[in-house]
């Protein structure tokens, strides 16, 4: 299932630690998860003046998310060793995503922060208690 000749760094990493490139690249997914949790936990470092920017998160949830898109597609899609016309075709939905994102949060400056209640989570905690 899933099998395929490993080459290059696939055939590096197996001879080396024994595990194939499915497990380095779950590996890799898990550790960007936890710097993609603790970038939005650590907005604000509790105990002390260190203050993440929301630009700042952004940047480094979309350059993170960039990164596991390629992990997941090119390993565990397959689409690494597919011809181009696969990959593009795999892609093309992106451009409706950035359509959405584009139509919702740049050409509205208060589209994101002026959602309804309803659509937007309590993220003041002291008020909950």
């Amino acid at each position: 299932m899933g099998e395929h000749a490993a080459t290059g760094l696939e055939k590096w990493l197996l001879d080396k630690t024994g595990k194939d490139i499915y497990f380095w690249n779950f590996i890799v997914l898990m550790f960007f998860t936890l710097f993609e949790v603790g970038a939005v936990f650590f907005e604000k470092i509790p105990g002390t003046d260190i203050d993440i920017t929301k630009s700042a998160v952004w940047a480094i949830l979309i350059i993170v998310g960039i990164i596991k898109g390629y992990g997941i597609a090119a390993f565990f899609m397959h689409l690494k060793d597919d011809p181009r016309i696969y990959t593009r075709t795999a892609l093309f939905p992106v451009l409706f995503v950035l359509l959405m994102l584009w139509g919702i949060g740049l050409s509205n400056p208060a589209g994101v922060t002026d959602l309804p209640s309803w659509c937007t989570p309590n993220w003041d905690y002291a008020t909950t208690r």
